[in-house]
């Protein structure tokens, strides 16, 4: 869970950063950011397939919605004893949707991952799709009461992976000005998940700090049922570290960073369980979640009516010694988050909303 945790919160600084400061920040004229990989001619074609593009309506089945019909059918009734013959109006139901079928699995999957695959299916039909376009979110990052960082989430709008319309989120994290001069951190966050069925297509983390660049992609193949991790790590000294991974993945699953969006789309009632498979870096990471209750909590926008909500993380049956998450979101039909806070060896480092 460290990447969501990367996403949210970092350490260092002082507390006079202001919101309009970092806004102005995030509106400098600048090209989109592209993660640098090293791929084969193989590899080539895997990225080709995960290219993203403006959404193309051509290549979109619309299907009008289908309307219940009224037919007439003849009926046999009787009127001052004698039998009539009339016709009668009758409503024929809807049909059902037609589901696209999910394609044969390799002989050579795992059969754990049946397992996971079948306990994440009654999480996906649980799942209602509750975003909006442009919708924006900046949050302050605390430690020891200061402001050490700002980042800001952001749902992009719809874009085109493989013939396959896609949301677009995308976050942006700045580590304060006064540690910025011992220490930058400029990271990025964007990933792309179906509209249909809120599956991970393709994620990237790009990181640009002062002693090194990260960039981190992972296309997660649904035909396949793979995910394709590529890893570029350049230090200050020059040095360079690539990586690759291939691994078999679960249908149902996403990446760390989308699940804040996913939760959007629960139904988060007090009690509820969810167990949701999170792909990073070709594992497999079971994100527990429990809906511990409701409650006002105070933030530098006010009082808020939230939903706490509580994570622990595993890998094939591990817990993860990065300690428990906490998120809190709005406790209306929007599920925005508001706060999140995770543990750590000296105190905690907590994510407020200061403005959406």
């Amino acid at each position: 869970m460290k990447i969501v945790m990367l996403s949210l919160f970092l350490l260092a600084s002082c507390s006079s950063w202001e919101q309009k400061d970092f806004e102005k920040e995030l509106n400098k004229p600048t090209e989109e950011a592209q993660p640098k990989v090293v791929a084969t001619k193989k590899e080539e074609k895997i990225l080709e397939k995960f290219e993203v593009q403006p959404v193309d309506e051509t290549k979109i089945e619309k299907k009008a919605p289908i309307k219940p019909k009224t037919v007439f059918k003849k009926r046999v009734i009787i009127r001052d004893s004698k039998k009539e013959t009339v016709k009668v109006p009758v409503v024929v139901p809807t049909p059902d949707p037609v589901i696209p079928a999910i394609k044969p699995l390799p002989k050579d999957y795992p059969a754990e991952l049946l397992t996971i695959n079948l306990k994440a299916k009654k999480v996906w039909e649980q799942y209602r799709p509750n975003h909006q376009v442009g919708e924006k979110t900046y949050l302050n990052i605390n430690y020891l009461g200061m402001t050490v960082g700002k980042i800001m989430v952001m749902n992009k709008g719809k874009k085109m992976i493989n013939d396959k319309e896609v949301w677009h989120f995308h976050a942006k994290f700045k580590s304060a000005p006064f540690y910025s001069n011992i220490y930058e951190l400029d990271d990025t966050v964007d990933t792309y998940v179906t509209t249909d069925k809120f599956l991970s297509t393709r994620y990237s983390l790009i990181q640009r700090e002062t002693k090194q660049d990260i960039d981190d992609l992972q296309l997660h193949d649904r035909d396949l049922h793979k995910t394709f991790w590529f890893y570029h790590r350049k230090k200050s000294d020059g040095s360079v570290k690539d990586k690759k991974e291939e691994k078999p993945i679960p249908y149902y699953s996403i990446d760390p960073f989308s699940v804040l969006f996913f939760y959007q789309g629960l139904p988060l009632k007090n009690n509820d369980i969810y167990e949701i498979p999170l792909i990073n870096k070709g594992k497999i990471l079971i994100l527990r979640s429990v809906v511990e209750g409701r409650e006002k909590i105070s933030t530098p926008k006010g009082t808020i009516n939230a939903i706490r909500l509580h994570a622990t993380t595993k890998y094939t049956g591990e817990t993860l010694k990065s300690g428990d998450l906490y998120f809190w979101f709005s406790d209306d039909g929007k599920h925005t988050l508001v706060k999140a806070q995770a543990k750590i060896k000296i105190g905690s480092v907590t994510a407020d909303i200061v403005d959406n």
